[in-house]
């Protein structure tokens, strides 16, 4: 089943240009602060994955230092008749590059693992803000047709009561028609002169609110979009985040569990050493250091428990999204299959009443009825035009969100 429309939505934002509702998804994607807030925080967590793989690489810093000391020789056994036990304070100077290697750090490595997958799932978030601003962009669109065409109807049922209170005035200066008639008339040209402004209004409210969704101001006149149904189910971008998350926090979880592992590093300097700059020797070290947690106070058990219930809560997160989705989906079907059946009801019962009107003011012209009938008929057709509009308007959302919960809201314009 497809929902396609065809009549032209025109709200006049700059004279003589135009904006597709493709370009407005474009440019949502481009300028909306969500969006942009959101892939910065993705740019953020990337940096932040160089930062800690870059623990597993060289390091290297230059160390310089100067200082006086004193020396306790009794300290460490060295006592001599008639030399003091306490000899300075003198000069050191010390100066060298100290470069630092990871030769094994398998928390490290899990460390590592884990931040790479949460800029995974911080890169999904992208995708699942953009989803969800394009589909407030659509929602927009909808909203301003419906406006439009609320505006479009009435402006047409307003220049039909006005021509028919004009008629209604020349039979009464006539003798043919009553004060009542009249009266009857002129109310309701002025109940659709109050739908004409409504829908100006609501109209004009639906720019400030797509301005801030596009990021900037609107340039050119909306044009209405196509809409089907015509596309097919993918992973939501807010599923496959969560996924990668789990996956972030079992890799979090393997960190914890091997911090009680030994760490190996290497470490090698090479630089001079003396009483000062102009007194000093070249000296070197080479070694492996060896780091094993002996007792943290339970530390590591706290840590292992904390990362245990983060990859359970994922997973029931994830389980939530998962049935809302499938819920999501189910109504948008439902939903889109009733409404659309309702549009096209509501479609034929505005027509009829369209045609009641005609003959209605046909009865009223041969002098074969009251201009009761002519009003009566009036409003049932106002009813009848706002109810078609209503349910236009529903099932192009329930479409919408058909799309959205299916994964791909653009799939809805292509």
């Amino acid at each position: 089943m497809k929902l396609i429309w065809m009549t032209p939505l025109v709200v006049c934002m700059c004279a003589g240009e135009t904006l597709t509702l493709e370009q407005a998804l474009e440019l949502a994607a481009k300028q909306n602060p969500g969006v942009a807030a959101a892939r910065l925080r993705a740019m953020e967590r990337e940096q932040s994955a160089i930062g800690v793989r870059a623990a597993y690489l060289p390091q290297a810093e230059l160390a310089v230092s100067t200082a006086y000391r004193t020396q306790n020789f009794q300290g460490i056994g060295l006592t001599f008749p008639g030399i003091p036990s306490r000899v300075g304070p003198f000069r050191t100077f010390d100066a060298r590059p100290v470069v630092t290697q990871k030769i094994l750090d398998l928390s490290l490595v899990a460390q590592i693992r884990a931040v790479r997958l949460e800029t995974a799932a911080a890169k999904h978030d992208v995708e699942a803000v953009r989803e969800e601003t394009q589909a407030a962009v659509i929602a927009l669109y909808l909203q301003a047709f419906q406006a439009q065409s609320r505006l479009r109807a009435s402006k047409a049922r307003l220049a039909s009561a006005d021509a028919l209170l004009a008629q209604v005035a020349e039979r009464e200066k006539a003798g043919a028609a009553s004060q009542l008639d009249l009266a009857r008339n002129r109310q309701q040209r002025e109940a659709e002169q109050v739908a004409v402004t409504v829908a100006e209004q609501e109209l004009a409210m639906v720019r400030p609110a797509l301005e801030e969704l596009l990021g900037g101001p609107v340039a050119g006149e909306l044009v209405e979009p196509v809409l089907k149904n015509d596309f097919g189910a993918s992973v939501r971008a807010d599923v496959r985040a969560i996924e990668e998350r789990i996956r972030a926090a079992e890799q979090e979880l393997q960190r914890a569990k091997r911090s009680r592992l030994p760490v190996i590093a290497g470490v090698a300097d090479y630089g001079v050493a003396g009483a000062g700059p102009d007194r000093s020797l070249s000296t070197y070290n080479v070694g492996v250091s060896v780091h094993v947690p002996l007792w943290t106070s339970g530390r590591i058990e706290s840590e292992i428990k904390a990362a245990g219930y983060r990859v359970e809560e994922l997973k029931a997160q994830k389980t939530r999204l998962e049935l809302s989705i499938a819920r999501e989906s189910a109504q948008a079907t439902i939903a889109y299959e009733a409404r659309t059946r309702s549009f096209a009801a509501a479609s034929e019962s505005a027509a009829a009443a369209a045609k009641v009107v005609e003959l209605a003011k046909l009865r009223y012209e041969g002098g074969l009825a009251t201009s009761v009938d002519t009003v009566t008929a009036q409003a049932t057709l106002a009813e009848a035009e706002d109810t078609a509009i209503r349910a236009k308007y529903d099932a192009a959302m329930a479409l919408a969100r058909l799309a959205w919960a299916k994964g791909d809201v653009r799939a809805a314009i292509r």
